[in-house]
């Protein structure tokens, strides 16, 4: 807030932005958290089924 006196409607104001600023700030640390374990966790399945389908073209190169 700036060093000047608020009346009492202008500093409702300022505290309702500095509440809203920081719900807004909550909310995008809390979808980024979610964005990064959703990443994880396409990651380790498309790891794992790269690693299937390499065991499963190496068995048929091998076996067959």
């Amino acid at each position: 807030m700036d060093a000047k006196v608020l009346d009492g409607c202008d500093l409702a104001t300022e505290l309702v932005r500095e509440v809203r600023a920081d719900a807004a700030e909550d909310r995008f640390f809390t979808n980024r958290a979610n964005m990064d374990m959703a990443d994880r966790v396409i990651s380790i399945v498309a790891l794992v089924f790269g690693a299937v389908c390499v065991c499963a073209l190496l068995a048929h190169v091998l076996f067959v």
